[in-house]
C-alpha cells in the first residue's frame, strides 16, 4: 500500500463525463464549445479531463493538451497553448497549417520557432493576430477530425493566456472544436484575475461550467479499495471519509503513507501541500488561523477574537486576508468562521509547536469554563489538550449529563469512557467527578446498554462487580451483578437472533455492526 499515490481506476463522474460526452458529440456536428471544469484541489479535475481524452481519441478526435505553471501574470505568455500545439510537429500536414498560420500572425511564429517560423520577423506581434491564429488553427485541424483543446489550471494562467480563453469562447463557432478549461475553484481569492473572466464567460450561451463534487462514501470505498488492493473495514472507511471529505487526494495521501487510522498524523507530504496555499498570507493572518486551527473546523468570532487578543484592526486584517484566500470561510447567520477543509484545519494545527497548542487550548478552556452556556465536551476537549486533567474529568462528566439529556447514550459512553482512563490520574477523582469508581462504571454501562452495545455493557458491569467486591459493599456489588446478569441475557438474545443459519455465512449483529468489515 506504501508508495501508491493515486487510485489506478477511474471512480465515478457518470454524470459528469456523460454531459461531455455530449459535448464531444456537438462538436462532431460542427457546434463548438467551451466547458470550465471547476474544483478543489484533489477533487479529481486531472483525471477526468484524461478520461475525457481518452474518450475523445476512441471518437477518432485530435486532442491537444497543455497546462499552466505557477507563474502568475509573469509567466510565459500562451504557455498552455504552446505546449499544446507542439504536439503537431510530428505531422507534416498539421505542422504546415501552423506554419500557414503564421504567415498571417508573425507572433505565432515566435511563440513556436522551428515549428512555424513564418514569424520571425521583426514587426511587433499583435495579439489580435496571434488569438485568431490559434482559432484559425482550430478550426482548419477540424477539417480532418473533430479536435479537442484542453488547457488544465487556469487558475495559474498567464493575463495572454485568459485573452486566448476569452477570446476562443466569444468566436469560435464553426469547426468541430471543443475548449475545456479546467481551474481550482478553492483557489480563487476575491482579487485573483480569473473571477470577472469567468463571470464574463458563464453569460455566453457555447460556455458550460462543470463542478466537481467529493466523492461519495461508496465512491471514496472504491477508491480506496482500488488503491489498497482489497475492501478495507467500514470503520476505515468512514474515518478517511470524515478527514477528507470525499476528496480523492486527500483520501489518497494518508491510505499511500500507511496512515488509514482516522487519529493518525497528518502525512507530511500531504500537510506541505494545504500549508503551502498559506505561504503569501501576513503574519496577523497566519496568527489568526493558528487560534482558528486550536479551536477546531469551527470557531465563534467571540471566542476567536479574545483568545488572539490582538488589536481589532489587525483581527480584522488578518480574517478578512484569511477568508479571501479561501482558507476560512465566514458565517454571517452564525458569526463563526469555519476552515473550507477539515484537513486545512489539521494541517495548520500539526505547524504549531507543542507549546503553542497547549497554551491556546488553556486560553478556551478558561473562556469555555466561565461560560455558563459552553459546551461541556468542547470544555473537556480544550482542557485534555492544555494538560489540564482534573478539569477535563469534570468536564467530561458534565459532558456526559449533557449527552443523557439529550438522549444520545453512545455519546455519554464516550465522555465516561475519557473519565475512566483519566480516574487514575486525577487526585481525588472520586471528588472531582462527584461519584464513585463504581457507581460511574454502572453508568458507562448503562450507557453502552442504551446504546445497542450489550457486550460492552456486560464487561463493563463486570469491571464494576470486581471493583465493588474489592470494596467490600455487598449492596452495590448485588447491584452490578444484576446489571451484569441483565446485560449477558441482552447479549446472548442478539447472538442467538443473528446466528447463521447451516451453510450460511455469519453476519454482523447491531451491536457489532460499527466495527464490522471484511473478514
Amino acid at each position: 500500500m506504501a508508495g501508491e499515490v493515486a487510485s489506478p481506476a477511474f471512480i465515478g463522474r457518470a454524470v459528469e463525463l456523460g454531459r461531455l460526452d455530449e459535448v464531444l458529440e456537438r462538436a462532431e456536428q460542427g457546434r463548438p464549445r467551451v466547458v470550465l471544469v471547476a474544483g478543489d484541489a484533489g477533487v479529481g479535475k486531472t483525471r477526468l479531463v484524461l478520461a475525457l481524452a481518452d474518450r475523445a481519441r476512441r471518437r477518432g478526435m485530435r486532442v491537444l493538451m497543455g497546462g499552466c505553471v505557477e507563474l502568475g501574470d509573469i509567466g510565459l505568455p500562451y504557455l498552455p497553448v504552446v505546449d499544446a500545439l507542439r504536439e503537431l510537429a510530428d505531422d507534416p500536414e498539421e505542422a504546415g497549417l501552423l506554419a500557414g498560420a503564421a504567415t498571417t500572425a508573425p507572433g505565432l511564429g515566435r511563440l513556436l520557432p522551428g515549428i512555424a517560423p513564418g514569424g520571425s520577423g521583426g514587426d511587433d506581434p499583435d495579439q489580435l493576430q496571434v488569438v485568431d491564429a490559434v482559432r484559425a488553427v482550430l478550426v482548419g485541424l477540424s477539417v480532418r477530425s473533430p479536435v479537442l483543446l484542453v488547457l488544465e489550471d487556469l487558475h495559474w494562467a498567464d493575463r495572454a493566456t485568459r485573452d486566448l480563453v476569452t477570446f476562443l469562447a466569444r468566436t469560435l463557432r464553426s469547426g468541430r472544436a471543443t475548449l475545456v478549461v479546467s481551474y481550482r475553484s478553492d483557489d480563487l481569492h476575491r482579487c485573483h484575475p480569473l473571477r470577472p473572466l469567468l463571470a464574463e464567460l458563464v453569460r455566453l450561451p457555447t460556455v458550460e461550467r462543470l463542478e466537481l463534487a467529493p466523492f461519495t462514501r461508496t465512491e471514496l470505498a472504491e477508491q480506496l479499495e482500488a488503491i489498497a488492493g482489497a475492501p478495507l473495514r467500514a470503520d476505515q472507511v468512514e474515518g478517511i471519509y470524515a478527514r477528507s471529505e470525499g476528496n480523492p487526494f486527500y483520501a489518497e495521501q494518508p491510505l499511500a503513507a500507511g496512515a488509514d487510522d482516522a487519529g493518525s498524523e497528518l502525512p507530511a507530504t500531504l500537510a506541505e501541500v494545504l500549508l503551502a496555499r498559506l505561504q503569501g498570507l501576513s503574519e496577523p493572518a497566519r496568527q489568526v488561523l493558528a487560534v482558528a486551527a486550536v479551536a477546531g473546523r469551527r470557531v465563534p468570532h467571540r471566542l476567536l477574537a479574545e483568545v488572539a487578543a490582538q488589536p481589532e484592526a489587525d483581527l480584522e486584517q488578518g480574517l478578512r486576508e484569511a477568508v479571501g484566500a479561501g482558507v476560512l470561510s465566514s458565517e454571517a447567520a452564525t458569526g463563526s468562521y469555519a476552515f473550507r477543509h477539515a484537513l486545512l484545519q489539521e494541517a495548520v494545527y500539526g505547524d504549531l509547536l507543542p507549546g503553542e497548542q497547549a497554551r491556546l487550548h488553556a486560553a478556551y478552556a478558561r473562556l469555555l469554563a466561565a461560560d455558563p452556556d459552553g459546551a461541556a465536551a468542547e470544555l473537556a476537549h480544550h482542557s485534555m489538550a492544555s494538560h489540564d486533567l482534573a478539569g477535563a474529568l469534570a468536564a467530561s462528566v458534565r459532558a456526559a449529563e449533557e449527552a443523557e439529556a439529550v438522549l444520545a447514550p453512545a455519546e455519554a459512553l464516550g465522555h465516561l469512557s475519557n473519565v475512566l482512563r483519566l480516574w487514575d490520574r486525577v487526585p481525588d477523582p472520586a471528588a472531582t467527578a462527584g461519584m464513585d469508581r463504581v457507581e460511574l462504571t454502572l453508568r458507562a454501562a448503562a450507557a453502552a446498554g442504551a446504546a445497542g452495545e450489550p457486550q460492552r455493557a456486560a464487561s463493563l458491569a463486570r469491571d464494576a462487580a470486581a471493583s465493588a467486591e474489592s470494596g467490600q459493599d455487598p449492596a452495590q456489588a448485588a447491584r452490578a451483578y444484576e446489571r451484569l446478569g441483565m446485560y449477558l441475557f441482552d447479549a446472548g438474545r442478539i447472538e442467538r437472533r443473528w446466528r447463521p443459519a447451516p451453510g450460511r455465512s455469519r453476519s454482523c449483529p447491531p451491536s457489532r455492526r460499527a466495527g464490522c468489515g471484511p473478514g
